[in-house]
């Protein structure tokens, strides 16, 4: 292998070379990296040059990622590859995977990517070396999907409230998925790529303090500071505030939660729990890059979840309304038989027979803060 490694990214979408390059600035590794969106002309540039490694998207414009990786190979022998899935890409048959010269991923979270990419470069037998008797790596599942409309709404509320600089929203894996305002002051690419596997480790100290282990974090530099808060245990908003501003903190404590609380309920159950692989294939379909290892926390979460909602299905059915028994004796013409005096109904729409609705509040014990009468539209802005 060269000094500096030479890699290839194939990608038709245009989505997967970000997520190389943060987990390159993450292994703090220099690197050529050239991006080839069509898959045959990533074919001939295999014939014509050497390539250290070769990450390529499982759809592909004319082919599949698997089948552009056996070619490549027969092009290029011994060519460190990864084929890199999607949530919603087809599990293909683990048959065809079977003691293939490739690794293949069923998604890109972020730890088990960065794995595959130091085994490309640097070989199997040296990341298990220094990985040694440590922990295997985090394993959440795919990222669930987001409503990115909706979330870019509140993200823009959230960081008017703050008089935030620029605000954006990652996965946990470093991929932005909303950028707003002037985040071009800081490598948003590189810090979210650093953030993003922090805020899923937060399942590990949710299992000691109880509950889901919420994570706010704080950068104070000279110029900026930076907020980030959990959407869950898979995304993250993070906040660009005028270092200047000494009150940020305190309004990112209750505006900048709030906000999150909101996007975290567009994710539902699936901001807390492992997500799913796209297919019963799953983890039975990766290579030798993949350690299935023990159940996590998230997983042991998920088993605990889905027997509280059969529990609470029991206890609806057990709680269902009876059948009520038909009335017998019901008499319509004595129920509607009764007569009722019409005098006094004009006055009612007559000048001044309005309720004073005013008056009665004003006269009323009760009394409301200046920011509920904002809320209820007595003041203005």
């Amino acid at each position: 292998m060269a000094s500096i490694p030479r890699i290839m990214v194939v990608d038709t979408a245009n989505q997967l070379g970000g997520i190389v390059r943060s987990a390159l600035a993450l292994l703090d590794r220099r690197h050529v990296l050239v991006e080839i969106p069509n898959a045959q002309d990533a074919l001939d540039e295999v014939f014509r040059t050497e390539i250290d490694l070769a990450v390529t998207a499982y759809k592909l414009d004319t082919m599949n990622g698997i089948d552009w990786a056996e070619r490549a190979i027969r092009e290029q022998a011994g060519a460190p590859i990864i084929v890199a899935a999607s949530n919603d890409d087809p599990g293909p048959d683990p048959a065809r995977l079977k003691d293939k010269p490739f690794q293949y991923l069923p998604y890109t979270s972020g730890e088990r990517f960065l794995r595959a990419v130091r085994i490309g470069l640097d070989g199997e037998a040296v990341v298990a070396a220094e990985e040694g008797a440590q922990q295997a790596a985090l394993d959440l599942g795919p990222v669930p999907p987001l409503d990115v409309d909706a979330a870019r709404a509140i993200l823009n509320d959230t960081s008017r409230e703050l008089r935030a600089v620029g605000a954006l929203i990652s996965d946990r894996a470093g991929r932005i998925v909303v950028d707003q305002g002037a985040t071009g002051y800081i490598d948003k690419a590189q810090i979210s790529a650093l953030l993003g596997p922090t805020f899923a480790h937060a399942v590990k100290v949710a299992q000691q303090i109880g509950g889901n282990g919420w994570s706010l974090k704080y950068y104070e530099g000279e110029r900026y500071n930076l907020f980030g808060l959990a959407i869950g245990y898979h995304y993250f908003m993070m906040f660009i505030v005028d270092a200047s501003d000494k009150l940020a903190f305190g309004a990112v404590t209750r505006y900048g939660r709030q906000g999150a609380n909101k996007i975290t309920e567009l994710l539902a159950d699936g901001a807390w729990i492992k997500s799913q692989a796209p297919s019963a294939v799953g983890a039975a379909q990766t290579e030798s890059a993949v350690d299935t290892g023990t159940a996590t926390p998230a997983e042991i979460e998920q088993v605990e979840a889905e027997k509280r909602k059969r529990s609470t299905e029991e206890m609806t059915a057990a709680l269902a309304a009876p059948t009520l028994e038909p009335i017998d004796n019901l008499d319509l013409d004595l129920l509607f038989s009764q007569g009722a005096s019409e005098n006094g109904l004009d006055d009612l729409f007559e000048d001044g027979g309005e309720l004073d609705l005013g008056g009665d509040l004003l006269e009323s014990d009760d009394s409301v803060s200046y920011e509920e009468a904002q809320n209820m539209g007595l003041l203005g802005e």
